[in-house]
């Protein structure tokens, strides 16, 4: 019967599941909805629901067994800790699968975007996190699990910030900023006093996603506004400690060190001042290091299936596979 592997990005907004065979043929790719255990109704419960669902559906279409899925690389927001690890493996092994990998999903990036197949992985999308491979195959993680390990960043994140920012001038003796001539239809109000009533119920209500006013903050940057510049090098600053961290706690010791910016936030954001701070921080913290920057440009989860197929083939053959992306 005919092998494949699978790799699978899932996060809390959307998955994307990759079916290849064992030569690095692509077969199949599923796009699909959240499968991040904390965001869907009925937490893990929930998370085998949807896996169960995205997995019968990949088979069904492509005549298949799970059998013939022979290695399987899944990078899962959500999956922080050694407890959600082994909770979510436990779920992976009752859908018929045996030898996997799991992690969290910001080590997809570096899978996909570094030469060697280790170096720093930067995510920042609708959320962020940082987690780094090094050269002896040692892995470690740096937050990604919100205001408990102070995470700062993602779209939710600076959509608050931008609503605080708004709410801090009217009642907290806030800095002026423009983006208070920035404040969407749906937001808007006829007193002040009325604004987070209206925004807090406009978000429970669904009618507007605090993710998407992200967006404001990087015009008001464009626009000179001190204070959202202010906000974007905060979070510039705290992924580079959580670089900076990886660095100190990995063995990075050869003269070369790749990390890889993924997510949204990182390489669509329509002002640069957050990774020009996070680069500024890195390098002035790690003169004697050699340290490039790169944008991926391929979909996270080519690196499950890079992942997968390193225990098949050898890398350098697997990279050329990958070179059309």
């Amino acid at each position: 019967m005919k092998q494949y592997v699978l790799g699978v990005d899932g996060g809390g907004t959307k998955t994307q599941c990759a079916l290849y065979d064992i030569e690095g043929n692509e077969v199949d790719l599923i796009n699909w909805g959240p499968t991040n255990h904390e965001v869907l109704k009925g937490g893990y419960q929930g998370f085998k629901s949807e896996m169960t669902l995205m997995l019968n559906y990949l088979v069904k279409r492509n005549g298949l067994q799970t059998s013939q899925i022979v290695k399987s690389v899944f990078g899962m927001a959500g999956v922080d800790t050694r407890w959600q690890h082994k909770v979510i493996s436990g779920v992976l092994k009752e859908l018929g699968f045996n030898d996997f990998k799991l992690y969290n999903d910001a080590y997809l990036a570096i899978k996909a975007g570094s030469k060697n197949g280790w170096g720093i992985g930067v995510v920042n999308g609708t959320g962020c996190s940082v987690a780094g491979i090094d050269r002896t195959g040692g892995v470690l993680q740096v937050g990604g699990m919100g205001a408990i390990t102070g995470d700062l960043g993602g779209g939710a994140y600076l959509g608050e910030k931008f609503i605080q920012s708004v709410y801090n001038y009217y009642f907290r003796c806030g800095a002026e900023t423009c983006m208070l001539d920035m404040i969407p239809e749906e937001l808007k109000v006829e007193s002040k006093y009325d604004f987070i009533d209206n925004a807090i119920r406009k978000i429970e209500e669904g009618s507007i996603s605090v993710r998407e006013l992200n967006r404001i903050i990087f015009d008001a940057a464009n626009k000179g506004d001190n204070l959202a510049i202010k906000i974007l090098e905060e979070l510039g600053r705290s992924l580079a400690n959580s670089v900076n961290g990886c660095i100190r706690e990995l063995k990075f010791d050869t003269p070369g060190l790749q990390v890889i910016l993924s997510g949204s936030i990182n390489t669509k954001a329509a002002n640069p001042t957050i990774t020009d701070t996070l680069k500024k921080c890195v390098t002035s913290a790690n003169r004697d290091m050699a340290i490039e920057f790169i944008l991926l440009d391929k979909p996270p989860v080519v690196g499950a299936v890079i992942w997968a197929l390193e225990d098949i083939m050898d890398r350098e053959q697997i990279i050329g596979l990958f070179m059309k992306y």
